[in-house]
């Protein structure tokens, strides 16, 4: 009866590692990831045998991923893994969703910003024209009845030189960039989370995978790895922070300090998909794209 029960406690704790993603990576799993918090939320992969992680700077560089047949992991925006998946464009089916909302309108403190009324009539600095932040700013303003010009530079990175030398008083912003204007350029700021404005769950950075790939196994292990990365990043920032500023220029020009204080802010969680369809659905809804099918769903 001992070794029986000694045998059954080696299996539970075998499987409880395997839950943990404690499991090996036996093959290369390659990935490729935008920078800004989704490549923070998978720092601490970088270096580990068998990952070989890409970050490329905006959503263009990734819906090359998506459409090709390089990457057996691709995270991307959810809502570009849908329509090229939709449009038959893409074969990459969702497995989980990392990054929810991360999209603000910023004013600096002395520019009045309580509410989405204060738009009204104002002009607005926003980036990535037609892509996620966009979106939801249009959905936001549409929905509170709010008329607002908006003009668009390609990124966020090119949006914030505008707002630093005063030329615009409202853009739109995510984080980590907002706590640097804060910590770097002591900017005090007025902030309004735009999931609060919509009141719906936005769902922005997702993993997608090739479902081609012959490595599904590995994938596997890498996504439970990378569920608990996020788990500890959110337990412990500083610590998490600390622990990938070697990892890459990227993070070594963030700075640990930057890093650490964006993350309670940044909303990364680790949501199952076919576990949440019908929350995925009420997004893509809200944003007016057509639902995949059920073999979306990985």
């Amino acid at each position: 009866m001992k070794n029986i029960f000694k045998v059954l406690m080696m299996l539970v704790l075998a499987l409880a590692l395997i839950g943990c993603g404690g499991g090996k990576v036996e093959e290369e799993v390659k990935i490729i990831v935008p920078q800004g918090n989704p490549f923070i939320a998978v720092g601490n992969l970088i270096g580990e045998e068998n990952i070989t992680i890409e970050s490329v700077n905006g959503a263009a560089g990734v819906k090359v991923g998506l459409v090709g047949n390089d990457y057996d992991i691709v995270i991307a925006p959810l809502n570009l893994g849908a329509q090229l998946y939709v449009g038959g464009k893409s074969k990459y089916v969702l497995d989980s969703v990392i990054a929810l909302g991360n999209t603000y309108i910023i004013s600096n403190k002395d520019t009045k910003l309580d509410a989405i009324s204060d738009l009204e009539g104002k002009t607005i600095l926003a980036y990535s024209q037609g892509g996620t932040p966009d979106i939801i700013l249009q959905y936001a303003l549409s929905k509170n009845n709010v008329n607002a010009e908006i003009k668009y530079q390609p990124s966020l990175t090119e949006v914030v030189p505008f707002f630093v030398q005063g030329k615009y008083d409202y853009i739109l912003a995510a984080e980590p960039v907002i706590t640097n204007l804060k910590v770097n350029k002591n900017k005090e700021l007025n902030v309004l989370n735009l999931q609060d404005v919509v009141d719906k769950v936005i769902m922005q950075a997702a993993i997608f995978v090739n479902p081609d790939s012959t490595k599904q196994d590995s994938i596997d292990v890498v996504i439970d790895k990378i569920k608990d990365n996020i788990e500890n990043m959110n337990k412990n920032p500083e610590e998490y922070a600390n622990s990938i500023i070697e990892k890459d220029v990227y993070f070594k020009d963030l700075n640990a300090n930057i890093m650490s204080q964006s993350i309670p802010n940044s909303n990364l969680d680790f949501v199952k998909a076919k576990e949440n369809v019908a929350k995925v659905e009420s997004y893509l809804t809200m944003i007016g794209y057509k639902l995949p099918d059920e073999a979306f769903y990985r």
